[in-house]
């Protein structure tokens, strides 16, 4: 893989990553604006996008042993 293409692969993760953190800082308020206080609504969304986030940065580890897979192979 070169070198470009490994560095769009970690910056479209990185980007998507970001996305999700401001979107969960949207999501912990309520549409007037202010902090959600249930701790039980907060733990599911948090798990959420742990998840979501875990994807992202996966794809980081995956792009990086698919490109040195091909400087060793």
């Amino acid at each position: 893989m070169q070198k470009e293409k490994l560095s769009q692969l970690y910056s479209i993760a990185t980007l998507n990553a970001h996305q999700l953190i401001d979107e969960l800082y949207e999501n912990v308020h309520t549409p007037d604006g202010d902090p959600i206080y249930l701790p039980e609504f907060i733990k599911s969304i948090k798990q959420s996008y742990i998840a979501k986030i875990r994807q992202e940065l996966d794809l980081i580890q995956s792009a990086s042993q698919e490109a040195s897979d091909g400087i060793e192979g």
